[in-house]
């Protein structure tokens, strides 16, 4: 049960990265065309010639999301075997 959580959480938040978080960064990914990404958005996406100059995710974006979704997943599953105990 404790790996099906933390999966699911894993799975939640790539979701959230994909559909959510990229969309409130960069609501007009051509605005990168002509400026410059910050450093922070750097580390988590990548400008090729290949993509036309629009930002994507890198993998650096893809491992880090994984593990924060884990992470969470495993304080959910802390937090309900606690409250479990509990009771």
């Amino acid at each position: 049960m404790k790996w099906l959580i933390i999966i699911i959480c894993s799975i939640l938040s790539l979701f959230l990265n994909f559909a959510v978080i990229d969309e409130l960064i960069m609501p007009d990914p051509c605005y990168y065309h002509t400026n410059e990404m910050n450093p922070i958005l750097k580390l988590f996406y990548t400008a090729t010639s290949a993509s036309g100059g629009h930002p994507e995710q890198n993998i650096f974006n893809l491992i880090f999301t994984i593990i924060v979704g884990g992470l969470i997943g495993k304080l959910i599953c802390r937090f309900y075997e606690m409250r479990m105990k509990t009771e």
